[in-house]
This record gives structure tokens, sequence and C-alpha cells, in this order.
């Protein structure tokens, strides 16, 4: 060899290729963002590219960690800004903040401002790290864990709320998670933190973005508080009617007969389910119903899995006003055992195992039947005779032991018919929902390059 290389020189050298590659891999990335938004508000359509900066150039001082939490020191003190935070929409709650003992040195080095921005330092799932949430508070007692970075913006060219959307764009995040580095967990530090191309445009620009998007949140949260409302209204009316502290009458005003005690088992047939995940297919023609589709509310969640229908599978076809009930839960919680789907239309769903199909009697209305198996105190009644670990499971043999009470048919159907309703509102408002969060998305992806 014309010379000799140290082991010394070989570590310097792989660092420094390293840090090339990731810098041309980053500047790859920033190649493919283009230079103006698809959608800009009309004021500001001749005013040019957006401007590059490194995100470590809009900060003020730079890129800081905060204090680590010492567990002997929690409860009292400082209201404490910690990882679980960051994943509280739109902006951070400050009213949810646990306190931390620091001395007076410590939370001046760490104190947390109005429009202070923070990144996760560490995720288990690499899509996780710094995701980020911004502090919309002026109390003046903030402080924030050492598992997070801030970034403080600068005030006469950054605004603070604009940066905040910003940095949950596609070409931000794909850069952030590009950066992090993986052992057991992926971890992003503030130098890769620090080095993130960002396209800005002028303040006005900035602030007016800010300000739409900022409606659009108000609009989610509006809409969020209001479904949030209904549910409880239909948790607190489900309370009182199985209670029978409310009671319903007929037509002409009088009173309904006084409810009946029977048997669970003596007012549905019932059949279990059989192990067919070995049919399921992408070209299956059936809905499958197993432990991952039941909702905590007993609502079907549709993941996409279906099954091909076959002479074996044909004998777990549920009918329209069937219910079908989960008999395991993969939690100790037991959130969804017990929880019970009703069948809404014929010929489309099959049941797996760990699952029990239940038939309506003569005794009680499907509808009425779906609600008083998920109430609240049906569910916990259930619960409570369940047996397991790490996961819990209910014989059928048990439940159908359980007492219930049946109001007469009639009465059945207008508490039937009056829960529907309030479904109805709960279902309408989370389609606003969910609609409005869409358009947010697509508003991330299309107000920013």
């Amino acid at each position: 060899l014309p010379y000799t290389v140290d082991i010394v020189d070989m570590n310097n050298i792989a660092t420094d290729f390293k840090e090339i590659v990731e810098k041309q891999a980053i500047e790859f990335l920033i190649e493919k963002i283009p230079t103006t938004p698809k959608i800009r508000f009309p004021e500001f359509k001749d005013a040019g590219t957006w401007e590059e900066k490194r995100l470590g150039d809009l900060s003020s001082d730079g890129l800081n960690n905060g204090v680590f939490n010492d567990p002997k020191k929690v409860g009292t003190g400082y209201r404490l800004i910690n990882v679980k935070d960051m994943y509280v929409e739109p902006y951070i709650d400050v009213s949810m903040l646990t306190f931390l003992e620091l001395t007076l040195d410590e939370f001046n080095k760490n104190k947390v401002n109005f429009g202070d921005i923070f990144f996760t330092r560490s995720s288990l799932v690499k899509e996780g790290i710094a995701h980020s949430n911004i502090n919309l508070s002026n109390e003046d007692n903030l402080t924030y864990d050492g598992h997070l970075i801030r970034i403080r913006p600068i005030k006469k060219t950054i605004n603070s709320i604009f940066l905040n959307y910003y940095l949950k764009i596609y070409s931000v995040r794909k850069q952030l998670v590009s950066s992090g580095k993986t052992t057991t967990m992926t971890t992003i530090g503030q130098s890769e933190v620090s080095r993130t191309i960002t396209k800005i445009p002028s303040l006005p620009e900035q602030t007016k973005i800010a300000d739409f998007l900022s409606v659009v949140d108000e609009k989610i949260g509006l809409l969020t508080r209001e479904h949030s409302l209904w549910q409880s209204y239909k948790k607190g009316m489900m309370q009182r009617i199985f209670s029978q502290s409310l009671r319903f009458t007929d037509d002409n005003d009088n009173p309904y007969p006084n409810w009946e005690e029977k048997k669970l088992g003596e007012v549905f047939n019932n059949a279990g389910g059989t192990a067919l995940e070995k049919y399921a297919s992408e070209n299956g023609t059936h809905n499958f119903i197993s432990i991952g589709n039941y909702s905590t509310e007993g609502k079907y969640i549709d993941n996409g899995q279906r099954i091909v229908l076959n002479i074996i599978t044909k004998q777990k076809l549920l009918n329209k006003n069937d219910l079908v009930m989960v008999l395991n839960d993969k939690t100790q919680s037991g959130d969804i055992i017990g929880s019970s789907i009703l069948i809404d239309e014929d010929n489309k769903f099959i049941y797996n195992q760990r699952s029990e199909r239940l038939i309506c009697s003569q005794f009680i209305y499907p509808k009425f039947a779906y609600f008083l198996l998920n109430s609240n105190k049906h569910r916990k009644l259930i619960v409570s005779l369940s047996q397991g670990g790490t996961q819990i499971y209910i014989n059928f043999s048990s439940i159908k032991k359980i007492i219930i009470s049946l109001p007469s048919l009639p009465e059945q159907q207008k508490i039937a018919d009056f829960l529907s309703v309030i479904d109805e509102k709960i279902n309408l408002v989370k389609q606003q929902l969910d609609k409005t969060k869409d358009f947010k998305k697509g508003l991330l992806q299309k107000m920013f390059v």
C-alpha cells in the first residue's frame, strides 16, 4: 500500500462517510419538495417561492433537552410537560400536566414559554420519533421532561402555530424519521432535528395559514366535544332505562306492565363459533367476525378481513337480527368481552370461534336486545363471571344463567326507538368529525411545501 491508515483514522473515515450518506439522502428528499404550495391564499399568489431554512435556524436559542424526571420529586412543584402530552390534539393541555419539584435554577434553565414546540426523542416504533406539539399557555410555572427536545421559534420571523402545523406534513416527517437511529429503540437527537430542511413563507403568510388551520381545529374540537356529550347522554339514559328509574308510557299515556325477570338463556337460542381462520381470503365474499371486529360499544369494526363461503363456513352464516357476542378478550381489562353486534343484513356475516350466535326468541325485540346486552350494567355482570389471567374469557353456559329484566314488547320497541335516535345523532356527529379531520389532513399536504 502507498500509505497506512491507523484504526482511529478508519473510525473517522467511517463516521464521515456515514454523515455524507445521511446528508445526501436528506438532500435527495428535499429535491422532491416543490417551492410553492398547491393551495395559496389569493393575496400571496405573487409572493414568490418559500425560503429554505434548517429547523435549527428557526430557533432563538438552539434546541434543548429538558429535566430528567425524578420519581421521588413528582406530585408538587412545577407543571411538567411529558412525552404523553405530545399526543394531545391540537395543542398541549396544561390542565392535565403532572408536577415536579425543581430548584429555582433548574426551573429557570428549563422554563417553558408560550409558543415553545417540543419533540419526542425516542420511540419503540420508528415512525413515532420526533412527534411534536406546542404550548399555547401563558402560565409561568411550566417546565419539560428530559425525553423531549424543545425549539423556541424566533418571534420576529416565525409564527409558532404555523411551524407546529408544518412539522406534521409528510416531507418533514420523512426527514425526521429517516434521521432516527435504531437499536432496541429508535432515537433522534438535537443535531438531527436541527438540520431538518424546511420551506418557510413570509411571516404574514405564515400567520394567515396558522389562523385558518386554527379555525379548522376549533371546529374539530367542537365536534369532538359534541360527540362526547352525546355519548355521555346515551350512557346516562341507558343507565336510567335499565335500572327502571325512567319508564315509558303507551300512546294513551298509560304505564306499561311491570318488567319480568328471566334467565338470559330463556330469551335467546345460541350456537357457538368454530375456528374458521383458514378460510379467510382476500377473495372472500363475506365479512368475517372475529375478536378484532368488536368495538367496546358493540359496533362492528370492518378491518377488511373476508372469508369464503363454502359448505363448512355456511354453517356459521348469520341472519339479519341475530346478535353475535365475543367471549374472549386479549387483555386483562375485559373492555370488549360480552360486546354484542346486531346483524343488519342477511347473507353477509360469518362468525369465528370465541363468538356466540344469539337468536332472539318471541320474548325479546332484537334492537332492544342489542342495547340491553351492551348496557354498562350487563357488561359489568358478564365481566364479573369471566376467568383467565393475561387473556380473560367466559363460557356462554355462565352467561345463560344471568337474570335479566324484560319489559313488554311494546315498551321494548319504544326503548329501542328512543336509543336508536340517539345513536343516529352520535353517528352523524362522528361522520362530520371524520370529514373535518380528513379535510384538515388534505390541507396540511396542500398548504405547505
